[in-house]
């Protein structure tokens, strides 16, 4: 199958795949095994990860260190950033405020909960301590102060929806760290922009290695420190992902209403779209969706392992090239040099085994 037609279907199969927030773990595995065996068996033995000789990509790789970044750090602007329908988004939140939620909301309080931190960023604190005095104070009988509530409720969320969404966008594109790599170390456009213009290097993996890693332990649901990693192909669509649907589910929840997420999946969905201007780079991603005590520190390490050879840029100077090779030599694995070579025809680096 073509990477084009394989990157699609991967798309359809995708999309058709919904995990709403409460469904049992074997519901869980049972819906996702159609889309693990389409990456199984498309997923390359190797893939590559571009570099420049930078001190931390150089200790990076004398570690077997593998970092990661959130979205909003790529140089694509629009990279993991979903749309939505503003005036649906507006209808969906505004309609949910009813007495059922006021009831639900006065009872959360009750129970010593606050209104999420995320609404205290974009509305006054004042207005929010008013609300919630407001619930607490009033008992079933007193639905006159239920009702009056509604009124001003709506129209704070009516006056504040863009401040509400830019948040919610914002933090969606930083609650998971993403390490990108290539299927291939060929083309001329990945090492002249991710290789610091052919002066860096690259590192081969085996891309088995990146499975569905937690999974397979026995301690995965019990663990603080756990991390569920899955490699996945980027898609490359013409049409950014419409994710109105999770964007009035997050903004409805900091807001204290008593739902739940209709699709566990959103986030990762929404990160995996690109335009099709960047298909070049073949691209897989590795997501990490669970790093809450490194929320606030990027890049940072998310895996331990070890490459399986290096590329070295076709300009990469003597001098960071015999650092590498030092460690590669350290490490026992395959290193290859980078040319062009001037009897071909095609725009596409060769390489050949290098001997110091």
């Amino acid at each position: 199958m073509a990477i084009l037609n394989f990157r699609k279907e991967f798309r359809e199969i995708l999309e058709r795949v919904y995990l709403p927030e409460g469904i049992s773990n074997e519901d869980i595995k049972e819906r996702l095994l159609p889309l693990s065996k389409h990456i199984f068996k498309y997923l390359p033995s190797n893939l590559y990860r571009y570099r420049s000789c930078s001190e931390m990509n150089l200790d990076a790789f004398d570690g077997d260190k593998l970092y990661a970044v959130t979205p909003d750090k790529f140089n694509d602007p629009y990279d993991s950033l979903f749309r939505y329908d503003k005036e649906g988004l507006r209808k969906t939140v505004l309609s949910s405020v009813s007495k059922d939620f006021l009831f639900s909301l006065r009872d959360y309080f009750r129970s010593g909960n606050d209104f999420p931190k995320q609404l205290s960023i974009v509305l006054p604190q004042e207005v929010l301590d008013n609300i919630k005095n407001n619930l607490i104070n009033a008992d079933d009988g007193q639905i006159e102060i239920i009702d009056s509530l509604n009124g001003p409720i709506k129209e704070i969320l009516n006056n504040n929806i863009d401040k509400l969404t830019d948040e919610a966008v914002k933090t969606v594109r930083q609650i998971a760290y993403i390490a990108c790599f290539s299927e291939t170390v060929r083309p001329v456009t990945m090492w002249s922009h991710y290789a610091d213009s052919h002066k860096g290097f690259a590192l081969e993996y085996d891309s088995r290695l990146f499975q569905f890693r937690c999974q397979h332990c026995d301690k995965a649901n019990v663990c603080n420190q756990a991390a569920v990693c899955n490699i996945y192909p980027v898609i490359y669509h013409r049409q950014r992902r419409d994710a109105t649907d999770f964007l009035a589910y997050y903004i409805g929840k900091g807001m204290g209403m008593p739902i739940k997420n209709p699709d566990i999946l959103a986030v990762s969905k929404s990160l995996l779209y690109k335009s099709p201007q960047w298909s070049y780079e073949k691209e897989w991603r590795l997501i990490v969706s669970k790093l809450n005590e490194l929320k606030d520190k990027s890049p940072v390490c998310i895996y331990n392992i070890r490459p399986t050879a290096i590329y070295y840029g076709a300009d990469i100077a003597p001098i960071n090239r015999k650092m590498l090779h030092i460690i590669a030599k350290e490490k026992g694995i395959n290193e290859y040099q980078m040319y062009i070579d001037n009897k071909s025809f095609e725009y596409s680096m060769k390489y050949k085994a290098y001997n110091l």
